[in-house]
């Protein structure tokens, strides 16, 4: 079998470029081992089997973030990649762990030196008691060094630095990864030890080793930023022992990451209730999480034959359509205006059920009208001046009435939760521009 060291893929003959990536001279020969185990399949009933959510082996930690995105707690022999860009804060938010888990850990770094990490422990201000330090790149050394001291918690930081005297490859190639991964596999579930990967990306900041590491672990975090915010999201993407459609949000202090309990305080750029032309406000959904956002409009008079159309952290072709829709069902002329959109803060939207919200930025801009901040605006807008219905309706309007707002706008649909909230429903564009 011949495995490209780019992307991963395997092929049944040599070639010199690889179907899949179009990188040259990148495919190898790969060879499985041969060696027949000897140990024999355990037979055992299933309703004899423990439920582990039920067990006290399962580890809790102290960050309620973390926790929701791993489905409640930190899983027995479980194996976690932790992936994202560098400088993201991987290996502090693994250190961390030694404060937010009251269980006997130990650090395997093959890339930092014990001082160096020294230093970053004592500026996280962690505690020496449960936390032991191995710097150490052969698989087989640091098996052979912690089979006598078993933790209950294995960090690895990170899987491409580590070697095997077993593969002749390098450190970092497809063969390495492979085999150290399986030897990590085994070990966590042989010993019941929870085992975290650190893991790199690639130059797509896409994960490295596409479905190799994917297939061999049971979850999968990715670590997302922007860099100009002190905002993280740690992204679940895969979770055998819970939802893979939750997520963590944390905000980087001087010390260390912290959980942010009300992440919508975070995104307003005005927490006060005054009205402010050209401002909406929306729920998206982020996966299955509803977070409150803030969207801004500006509307100019063009002082050039086009007028300009701009927008940040949304796609362009969506103000153009919003303008489109606007011009052509209400009595708003947008035809010699400069368009500015933003969305406040850091948050990328891709979802189409703010965009009535949007709209309404844009129309308070233009008529140089507020809109109260006691509404919070869920619709998409369809390209027949009609409202469409948007997915986990209800769960956006309990966040609403949550967060103590009193009127929420929604397409004119059947709602089944009952709400103490004023619910405006809307049928067209038209009918929102009257009732706002």
């Amino acid at each position: 079998m011949y495995i490209c060291n780019n992307c991963g893929n395997e092929f049944i003959k040599w070639q010199w470029q690889c179907n899949f990536c179009k990188e040259w001279s990148t495919i190898v020969e790969f060879k499985e081992s041969k060696t027949k185990s000897k140990v024999k399949a355990e037979k055992k009933e299933l309703e004899k089997i423990d439920n582990p959510r039920n067990s006290e082996e399962r580890i809790i930690t102290k960050s309620e973030e973390l926790n929701n995105v791993l489905g409640g707690w930190l899983v027995p022999w479980s194996l976690i990649l932790l992936s994202g860009e560098p400088g993201i804060w991987k290996s502090t938010l693994s250190l961390q762990l030694a404060s937010l888990v009251q269980k006997k850990i130990i650090y395997v770094s093959g890339e930092e030196t014990i001082w160096q990490l020294a230093t970053r422990a004592n500026r996280l201000s962690i505690k020496w008691d449960n936390l032991s330090i191995l710097c150490e790149n052969n698989i087989e050394n640091i098996f052979e060094t912690i089979k006598w001291n078993l933790p209950d918690l294995l960090i690895v930081d990170s899987i491409s630095v580590l070697s095997s005297d077993e593969v002749t490859w390098s450190s970092g190639s497809i063969n390495q990864v492979k085999y150290i991964a399986e030897q990590l596999q085994q070990f966590a579930k042989k010993n019941n030890i929870t085992t975290i990967i650190i893991g790199h990306v690639t130059k797509d900041w896409n994960l490295a080793w596409p479905k190799i590491l994917e297939h061999l672990v049971d979850t999968v975090l990715f670590f997302e930023w922007e860099r100009f915010e002190d905002i993280r999201i740690l992204r679940c993407i895969k979770n055998r022992f819970g939802s893979s459609s939750e997520i963590a949000i944390f905000k980087m202090w001087e010390e260390w990451l912290r959980d942010i309990k009300n992440p919508w305080l975070e995104l307003l750029d005005n927490k006060e209730k005054t009205p402010i032309i050209g401002s909406s406000l929306s729920i998206t959904m982020e996966w299955t999480r509803p977070i409150l956002i803030e969207c801004e409009a500006l509307t100019n008079y063009t002082k050039f034959g086009y007028p300009k159309r701009s927008v940040r952290w949304l796609n362009t072709s969506k103000l153009d359509m919003l303008i489109a829709i606007i011009s052509k069902y209400t009595k708003v002329k947008l035809d010699s205006s400069d368009v500015y959109l933003n969305i406040a803060r850091w948050l990328r939207i891709e979802e189409p059920s703010i965009d009535l919200s949007l709209a309404g930025a844009i129309i308070s801009s233009k008529q140089n009208k507020a809109i109260p901040r006691e509404s919070v605006f869920i619709w998409e807008i369809s390209l027949t001046w009609s409202i469409k219905n948007v997915l986990h309706l209800e769960k956006r309007i309990k966040e609403a009435e949550k967060l103590g707002f009193k009127k929420v706008y929604i397409p004119d649909t059947e709602i089944k939760w009952k709400f103490n909230i004023e619910i405006l429903k809307v049928k067209n564009i038209s009918d929102f521009v009257e009732k706002i």
